[in-house]
């Protein structure tokens, strides 16, 4: 069999089911509330949270563009599982404290902290700059990914199909079912995409032979990409990666807003460690299929390379009838974990512009009917400015990747520091936030996007801790702003 008539077959059941779940979910809500439509009302449990999360972190970005990256860069890309798992290592330096205050003290948003924390808008309008965009170019990563699959599958597919489809798929459901909507789609699609990745492996090691004979033929064509890095410049950059996502991954807002939509401590907890399996299990599938790849689609260009899964999956689906609804099925999966994270991303795109700057900047009185109402709407919006950046990729996804990590990294200090150590001051925050994203952005823009192998936005953190921790040393917080934290955070961690 060919053509596209089993990939389009499971893409509309699967496109009908998450539309179900958006008006399933706007049934089920408890109010017409801010809290209702960007957490859910705090009413998840493990097994949802613990998918969601799992889908969030592995998209059509991962699938597409890490493959892609494993493609290109053979063994080396074995760093993907240790950097993944790295994310709910990150999670864990700060997500129990405020997990906590923000059931106490009804947070929506990391940013909610922040001003809590600091009483300081002017600090949060310069942090919320940077959570924006890391996950802005997030939802930016979904919809190229989208469209390099569409694309990939034959000649006379259409790059932009793929994004203006699956991106209305997105914003509809999205728009009407809130955060819940979001999250139960989400786990479902988790599973779909469990299922994707067993059947995208056990049938490429089928038709193109396993990693075994991959590695001897890489080793007569490309000896490089079977080698551990052969230099300290090529480990730096390994433990830079791991910085880059560990943390910048923790500090995705749409995950943080998943973890505070638990219902209790305990399904928190369960759903994190859950999580920590699925990502080390799952990647390291991913990076096989991109050595197999490589031994089989030789000379690919950088660009091209990003083509490879669904050039697999193309050349797959000729072999026989089950290969053929084995890779449809595979197709709508890889479809799912893009819908997924994009479902995630843009919800919490609109928490960001409502709750974090419309509402805390611009009209603090409004009523939250009204704030939903402008969220639903916003969807769109973001959705339509999103598709005309991407309708002409300039980079790759993995690039993508680092430039959205290296945004969040400036918001770790203001998040740790403020966690855990009563005398950092709001002034040394912001002046650190604005030294290392200057850093970063400038290294970015300078076209030396690494130093030894360090990415610009790792040292562009460590400057902002830098900086943070001399100038609260100098500066030194008044004894009340201490005895302040004390008060508001410190009994209510020992209670």
């Amino acid at each position: 069999m060919s053509g596209m008539f089993g990939p389009i077959v499971t893409l509309t059941i699967s496109l009908v089911v998450m539309l179900y779940v958006g008006w399933y979910s706007y049934k089920k809500r408890q109010a017409e509330s801010m809290e209702d439509y960007f957490l859910a009302s705090r009413t998840l449990g493990t097994l949802v949270v613990a998918l969601s999360l799992f889908a969030t972190q592995y998209s059509g970005n991962s699938m597409i563009g890490y493959t892609a990256r494993a493609y290109r860069i053979g063994f080396q890309q074995l760093v993907f599982p240790v950097f993944m798992v790295m994310i709910p290592v990150g999670y864990m330096l700060f997500i129990p404290r405020l997990y906590v205050l923000a059931n106490r003290r009804k947070y929506i948003t990391l940013l909610d902290f922040l001003e809590d924390r600091f009483q300081s808008k002017v600090l949060c309008f310069v942090a919320g700059i940077f959570l924006f965009w890391g996950i802005y170019v997030q939802f930016v990563e979904q919809l190229q990914a989208s469209g390099t699959l569409f694309a990939g599958l034959g000649s006379n597919i259409p790059y932009w199909s793929g994004v203006v489809i699956l991106g209305l798929i997105i914003a509809v459901y999205v728009a009407v079912g809130g955060m819940r909507g979001a999250m139960l789609a989400q786990a479902i699609q988790g599973g779909i995409m469990l299922l994707g990745i067993l059947f995208l492996i056990v049938f490429s090691w089928m038709h193109y032979g396993g990693i075994g004979s991959s590695v001897q033929k890489l080793l007569e064509v490309s000896p490089e990409k079977v080698l551990p890095p052969q230099s300290a410049k090529g480990v730096l950059s390994w433990a830079s990666t791991m910085a880059l996502v560990g943390l910048g991954g923790a500090m995705y807002t749409h995950s943080i807003q998943q973890l505070f939509a638990s219902r209790n401590e305990k399904v928190l907890k369960r759903s994190l460690s859950r999580m920590a399996v699925l990502t080390f299990v799952t990647p390291t599938i991913l990076v096989f299929i991109g050595i197999i790849a490589a031994a089989n689609f030789l000379g690919l260009s950088t660009m091209e390379s990003e083509k490879v899964i669904p050039m697999m999956l193309s050349q797959m689906m000729q072999t026989s009838v089950l290969s053929y609804w084995a890779m449809s099925i595979v197709f709508a999966a890889i479809l799912m974990a893009t819908l997924s994270t994009a479902s995630g991303v843009l919800i919490s795109l609109t928490t960001v512009i409502i709750s974090d700057f419309y509402k805390r900047f611009i009209n603090p009185n409004v009523q939250d009917a009204k704030a939903t109402r402008i969220a639903r709407w916003f969807n769109f919006v973001i959705l339509i400015i999103s598709m005309i950046l991407v309708l002409e990729p300039r980079t790759t996804i993995w690039r993508l990747t680092e430039i959205k990590f290296e945004g969040l990294l400036q918001a770790v200090p203001a998040v740790l520091l403020g966690l855990y150590w009563p005398r950092a001051t709001k002034t040394s925050i912001i002046t650190g936030m604005i030294a290392g994203g200057s850093l970063a952005i400038g290294m970015s823009l300078s076209g030396h996007p690494t130093y030894m192998g360090i990415h610009g936005g790792v040292l562009g953190m460590l400057l902002n801790f830098a900086v943070a921790y001399l100038l609260s040393k100098i500066s030194k917080a008044h004894d009340s702003e201490v005895q302040s934290f004390n008060e508001k955070f410190v009994k209510l961690f020992k209670a």
